[in-house]
């Protein structure tokens, strides 16, 4: 038997042999679809290892109390209502803070004009401090003692590498120059968001931590404190501490209006653990389009062998040999092909691994990255590697030996000849150009319908992959660009001026702003956050903007519905779904309300006055007027301003950075560009892809057309026989792979749109749920598509002139050898 086994080893090994582009061209395929699996699988396992890893490592809070913005308290007070705790032993630690928004002028170490907003971040130094959430350092030196009251920070290291700053440097503030001793972040910036982004702000948002002593002389704000952070004891439960924390401090400072959050529903920290299982869906569905590609390709290969074979298969079983031993060879070989793909894709693997962990550290530094060796996907991508491409080959040897034997023998393999007959008749009453010979691609196409089907769904299936991954990034980068024109407007060199606290109306500083040289005109608005609440549970953390909605410098769009209703507010398009409301229908709003100095939060049923088109849902807006609702009439915190005619938004910043009261001025564009840079950062992966797809759909479209022409080498041997000549035969060929080439792209286009709005209808709004991603394939999409399933497919059979003009006629019109 082993015997047995070693004829057939040798006997597949030969049919490898004669096939070995083809073969080589399947296992690179393979290796690409089972390396993809294994290097994108891995993500998730090193995530759900690095992030707690991490969070732990810099001894991050449990518990963030917080002032309402805008307000503060006397130092100490926060900390005491930890020891008025029914169970102050739940608490390891707590730190009081001062957090304060400033603008940052880094112009001086980088060389350019380098004008931001930013957040100052006062901590407590002493004992080696901060003691919860630890600053972990990237450069420089950490803050100490003999910094307490001098005006030095830590900068984000974020920021600094960003911009490649210097570890060290002077930089200045809203307050004045402070030198930053090195560069660092904290568990709360693992990821950088701002007022304005959510996350991978950091292009134009930039923290600063110091002494809690310097804080507070930045701020003018002597003692004050407006952060509590916590850490609870091993084995607490975090919601019965927050309960015991809230009720401490509405005893202990009734009039200070505070949260309690929870660092499970802090925006980075969800963000970063609610993406694993998103992203990891993600990397699933694109791994195994690849591998199913591959899989087809493998079918397509083996079904042109076992055509090609049939009439041996048909001696075979005509001769008395058992039906499952003629199945070995064929199998065999596929089995072998599959091996050989998943070998090499483990390799592949580990490369992909090594490119997805680079990008992941350079997205997202942590001071704990675990990107160790995952054997469990490796060994999942390999078996499902070797099983598609079995059951791929087994499929069409299980038809091939269940026909009668003299059905295999027969000279043309495919349909009964009615359906062939049926079609060709069809195409021969179509009046079609040149003689006979002319007409042979076109013939040949309809001829033989179930091989051109294979050809053209071999197509299909590569350029569908193919589109589907770079459709996603052109509807990316469709939603940017939309979002975008609504952030601009018509005014996009406008700027707004962040205010240090909240202002009336006609306060100095703000009608001191609108009469300043550089500003042709200024509008004051108010900036606040909220949670719109749905019906079934659902909860949006949004930002209000109260702006005019009879500006004549920017409003928003009303997509659907009206901006004339009184109370009413204007929702993203993606927040209106989500919520199941429209225009005319009511939305619940929890919000803070004004109390004297103190805020208590409320919920409040406002009408839907219109729908705009911003594609990030957490974006609402209400009419300054309407500011009643908050309590805070005739108040604002933010201007919107217009640079007078020839000035630039760096003059404008720089005019504007030393008026009293500002905290940071930016650009609407720059807004824009900070939001469409963190979402091509974020699509790096998609890239890396991206590249890989198009190798996949290179090597399956050339291995079908060559697999094509190499099955009508008896038909070619007999043209040859009547005397064409190579360049005639080879003219043929090309045109019925272009022929051909165009029915598989027009089908790889139409299920590729299919597979892409899928992807971003079903699969995306839990993946990026803060995003309404628009459906778009760009024309150098399509373009990419016609060139791969057209051209490239047209060019193969060129590859077989030299093996044309050295064809040994009688031997490939022999029947039977």
């Amino acid at each position: 038997m082993s015997g047995g086994w070693a004829l057939w080893l040798r006997w597949t090994w030969r049919d490898l042999r004669q096939r070995w582009v083809q073969v080589l061209a399947i296992a690179t395929i393979i290796a690409i679809g089972s390396g993809v699996y294994a290097g994108l699988s891995s993500q998730t396992a090193w995530r759900r290892q690095s992030y707690p890893a991490s969070y732990a490592a810099l001894a991050a809070h449990d518990l963030l109390v917080e002032t309402a913005e805008g307000t503060d308290t006397t130092a100490g007070s926060l900390r005491g209502a930890v020891d008025a705790m029914a169970h102050p032993e739940w608490v390891v630690d707590a730190e009081e803070r001062l957090v304060l928004p400033t603008q940052v002028d880094a112009g001086a170490v980088a060389g350019r004009t380098l004008l931001v907003p930013g957040r100052v971040v006062g901590v407590d130094v002493a004992d080696g401090g901060p003691h919860v959430d630890r600053l972990e350092l990237t450069g420089g030196r950490a803050l100490g003692a003999d910094d307490v009251g001098e005006p030095r920070v830590v900068l984000d290291s974020h920021f600094v590498e960003f911009h490649e700053l210097p570890d060290t440097g002077t930089i200045t503030l809203s307050g004045g120059d402070v030198d930053y001793v090195g560069a660092g972040y904290s568990p709360e910036y693992f990821m950088v968001a701002s007022d304005t982004v959510s996350f991978l702000a950091e292009a134009g948002f930039a923290v600063m931590f110091a002494p809690l002593e310097t804080a507070q002389e930045l701020s003018g704000r002597a003692d004050a404190v407006n952060q509590l952070a916590v850490r609870l004891a091993p084995g607490v439960d975090p919601a019965a501490a927050r309960a015991e924390l809230e009720a401490a401090l509405a005893a202990s400072v009734p009039d200070v209006a505070t949260t309690v959050t929870p660092i499970g529903e802090e925006r980075v920290y969800r963000n970063l653990f609610d993406d694993i299982e998103g992203d990891q869906r993600l990397f699933n569905i694109f791994s195994l389009l690849v591998l199913i590609g591959a899989a087809f390709a493998a079918f397509n290969l083996t079904n042109r062998v076992v055509e090609a074979q049939r009439r041996e298969i048909g001696i075979g079983m005509a001769l008395g040999l058992d039906r499952w031993k003629i199945a070995v060879r064929p199998v065999l070989m596929g089995v072998q092909v599959g091996v050989l793909g998943v070998v090499v894709g483990a390799g592949f693997g580990l490369w992909v691994s090594s490119l997805m962990s680079d990008l992941n550290q350079a997205i997202l530094p942590l001071p704990v990255w675990i990107d160790d060796f995952q054997p469990g996907s490796f060994a999942l991508a390999s078996a499902l590697g070797v099983v598609l491409v079995t059951i791929a080959t087994v499929i069409p040897v299980l038809r091939a030996v269940r026909v009668d034997p003299i059905d295999a023998i027969r000279s043309r393999p495919g349909l009964g000849a009615t359906g062939r007959g049926r079609l060709a008749r069809l195409v021969g009453r179509i009046p079609l150009p040149g003689n006979s010979i002319a007409q042979f691609p076109f013939r040949n196409v309809v001829r033989e319908p179930r091989r051109t089907l294979l050809t053209v769904l071999g197509i299909g299936a590569a350029l569908a992959v193919l589109i589907g991954l770079t459709g996603m990034i052109d509807s990316f980068t469709r939603t940017i660009d939309d979002g975008e024109a609504e952030i601009l407007g018509a005014r996009p060199d406008r700027a707004t001026v962040t205010l240090d606290f909240f202002y009336p109306v006609d306060a100095p500083v703000v009608t001191d702003l609108a009469a300043l040289p550089e500003v042709a005109a200024a509008e004051p608005q108010l900036d606040l956050g909220g949670t719109l609440l749905g019906p079934d549970g659902t909860e949006i953390d949004t930002y209000i903007g109260f702006v005019p909605f009879d500006s004549p410098l920017w409003r928003p769009t009303a997509e659907e519905g009206s901006l004339d209703v009184d109370g009413g507010i204007v929702l993203a398009r993606k927040a209106a779904d989500d919520l199941g409301v429209g225009p005319g229908d009511t939305v619940t709003l929890r919000h803070p309300v004004r109390e004297g100095l103190s805020y208590r939060f409320v919920t409040s049923e406002l009408p839907v006055a219109a729908v705009h088109p911003n594609p990030y849902r957490f974006v609402s807006y209400l009419d300054l007027d309407d500011a009643s609702l908050m309590g805070m009439e005739g108040l604002v915190n933010a201007v919107s301003v217009q640079p007078a005619e020839g000035v630039t938004l760096a003059e404008l910043k720089e005019a504007v950075f030393g008026q009293p009261g500002v905290a940071a001025v930016e650009g609407v564009n720059e807004v824009a560009a900070s939001i469409r840079d963190t979402l091509e950062e974020l699509l790096g992966f998609l890239a890396i892809l991206q590249g890989f797809v198009l190798l996949m759909a290179l090597l399956i479209a050339f291995n079908t057309s060559a697999i094509s022409s190499d099955e009508r080498r008896r038909e070619h041997a007999t043209l040859f026989a009547f005397g064409l000549p190579t360049r005639r035969v080879m003219g043929l060929m090309v045109t019925e792979s272009i022929l051909v080439g165009a029915l598989g792209t027009a089908v790889g286009i139409v299920a590729g749109r299919v597979l892409l709005a899928w992807m971003v209808r079903v699969l995306l709004p839990d993946t990026v749920p803060d995003l309404r991603i628009v459906v778009d394939v760009a024309g150098s999409t399509y373009l990419t598509a016609a060139v791969l399933g057209i051209v490239a497919v047209a060019v193969a059979p060129l590859l077989t002139w030299r093996r044309l003009g050295r064809m040994d006629i009688p031997s490939t019109l022999r029947v039977v050898e």
